[in-house]
């Protein structure tokens, strides 16, 4: 069982954005740092590891150590999908840009040429052979030989781009004692490693890679198992592939997966993917580190662009890696039977060796906050928490906000709630400590109060998120206007803000002289619905949101 206590750490994204009802006016309401639920059983031992900071300028801090209002209750925090970089040191911040004239362009030829290299290995590979050839058997003889001078050309590749050191340690497994390699954490681009360090694997793909110039040649040689996500049935596809060459007698080299599904700061070990381990045979933990100066590589869902990561990294004298190898993990019957309980199990072996927690967090949560941030929702990074602690309290289930919602033009002081007034107007008993986490994590800025058209909105978006976004519009209108028959251009631009990335400004403003033909100066949401409808353009009012369905949290209720 674990807990859901989490604790937050600013993000500098959140310092210009505003907790009140005009925040939700603002973009910048949509930069809050994410928390994850860490597990109990690392608790005890485990440390409150600081967040990264990630910064490009010129004033910038290795790492930040400020915290919340909210530590002295004792609780930990961890933000997985939150990165940043601050280099304050004027010496360091003069050498990246000396560097930058002096070693980049260098460093640039050197990885073409290697790239080059490789796609010339993998071409002459793969000269004569369909998809269906390379799927069907391992390569032998000169094509083998062929494949590890890719991999090898493709180190030179990382060792032009800084990466001079990589540390082994541990005992590489054949792929008869472990024919998976499960790979965390999954921090960066910079992870592909490992596929170059050694006997090259295979690895699994999305079938789009094979069409990227250069490397997907490279990539189609290591003869991945590819995903084939327009294919309903893909991730059973996958999974029997992975069975097969697990279990095939043929000399298949060992497949790699990263079991997170997605990059995270390496602050946890958030929740593996089952495919690695539907197979029921033995598998490889694989770690990374990166014992550098500055981490300026790690990739995640709020930080910095790769770009911007390349020209950091590549303007550092050198980078190093750890890739650690861990005893060969062997199933018992009842993880054979049960997927789910074999990845845990791996995951907590792992984290231990790493040091670090696990994290309720997983890769479907990163899908739910970035359809949030998409859709102008306050507190992106933190809306699976608000979730969970609404669930907590019993909201997700009640009609309280609707009423609210309902309320909410009439009530006074509305966008500056105590606590005390935000759980009488929740009907939630003022001791309870889930109350308390909502209230912080809704004030973002220690101010003491929090809007309520804040709470609303991402109340709304919890309990609809898998609905057609016209519904969501609808259950907003009263937050934005006193009737949905006379919707003002102002509180219409306002509401379509939560439309998602497709109702930007100048096609939501020219949608509403469209349907104000009388030049009345207002609108009807009902009138707005039926021209949306049969508008083929605005489909995508009135699809379900592709995220994957959450269930009940087994979570542990915050307690005192």
């Amino acid at each position: 069982m674990t807990t859901s206590s989490i604790k937050r750490r600013r993000s500098p994204h959140d310092a210009p954005a505003s907790n009140d009802g005009e925040g939700l006016e603002n973009d910048n309401d949509n930069n809050s740092s994410s928390r994850s639920r860490t597990s109990s059983s690392n608790s005890n031992n485990s440390r409150a590891l600081p967040t990264n900071r990630v910064s490009i300028n010129s004033n910038m801090s290795k790492r930040d150590s400020e915290e919340d209002s909210w530590a002295s209750k004792g609780y930990s925090y961890i933000n997985p999908f939150v990165h940043r970089i601050q280099i304050d040191n004027h010496i360091e911040v003069a050498k990246i840009y000396v560097l930058t004239v002096l070693l980049l362009p260098i460093r640039v030829v050197g990885c073409v040429l290697s790239l080059l290299s490789a796609w010339m290995f993998a071409y002459i590979g793969l000269y004569g052979m369909s998809m269906e050839d390379l799927q069907a058997k391992p390569l032998t003889g000169w094509r083998r030989y062929l494949q590890y001078l890719t991999a090898r050309a493709m180190r030179m590749v990382y060792t032009s781009g800084s990466f001079h050191y990589i540390k082994m340690k541990g005992t590489p497994a054949t792929p008869k004692e472990a024919p998976i390699l499960v790979v965390a954490p999954h921090s960066s681009y910079v992870d592909s490693i490992l596929v170059v360090s050694g006997h090259p694997p295979s690895i699994v793909a999305k079938r789009e890679t094979a069409d990227i110039p250069l490397l997907g040649r490279i990539i189609n040689y290591a003869q991945p198992i590819y995903v084939q996500r327009e294919d309903p049935n893909s991730r059973q596809n996958t999974i029997r592939n992975i069975v097969d060459r697990a279990r095939s007698t043929d000399n298949w080299p060992q497949v790699v997966i990263f079991a997170e599904g997605t990059c995270t700061n390496r602050t946890a070990l958030i929740k593996f993917k089952s495919g690695a381990f539907y197979p029921g045979v033995p598998v490889q933990p694989v770690l990374l580190r990166y014992p550098n100066k500055f981490d300026t590589f790690t990739w995640t869902w709020d930080g910095p662009g790769v770009l911007r990561l390349l020209w950091l990294t590549m303007t550092q004298f050198y980078n190093r890696c750890e890739i650690e190898y861990l005893p060969v993990y062997t199933p018992s019957p009842a993880e054979m039977a049960d997927p789910n309980l074999y990845a845990n199990n791996v995951r907590q072996v792992m984290a231990n060796a790493l040091e670090v927690p696990t994290s309720d967090y997983s890769f479907e949560d990163v899908i739910v906050m970035s359809r949030a941030r998409e859709m102008k929702i306050p507190f992106p990074g933190d809306i699976v928490e608000i979730e969970h602690t609404l669930d907590f309290l019993d909201l997700l289930d009640s009609k309280r906000d609707m009423e609210l919602c309902d309320k909410y033009l009439t009530l006074a002081n509305a966008e500056k709630l105590d606590i005390i007034t935000f759980a009488e107007l929740l009907q939630v008993d003022l001791k309870n400590p889930n109350l308390h986490k909502l209230f912080a994590l809704l004030d973002h800025r220690n101010k003491g109060t929090v809007s309520l058209k804040s709470f609303l909105v991402c109340s709304l978006f919890c309990k609809l998120k898998n609905s057609e976004i016209i519904t969501f519009l609808r259950a907003l209108i009263k937050l934005y206007s006193e009737s949905s028959e006379q919707i003002s251009r102002e509180n219409f631009m306002r509401l379509m803000r939560h439309g998602g990335s497709k109702m930007n400004e100048k096609k939501t403003q020219a949608l509403f002289y469209a349907l104000d033909t009388a030049n009345l100066g207002y609108v009807s949401f009902d009138k707005f619905a039926q021209y949306t409808e049969k508008q083929p353009s605005y489909k995508f009012l009135y699809h379900k949101s592709e995220h994957i369905r959450r269930t009940k949290s087994k979570a542990t209720p915050t307690t005192n």
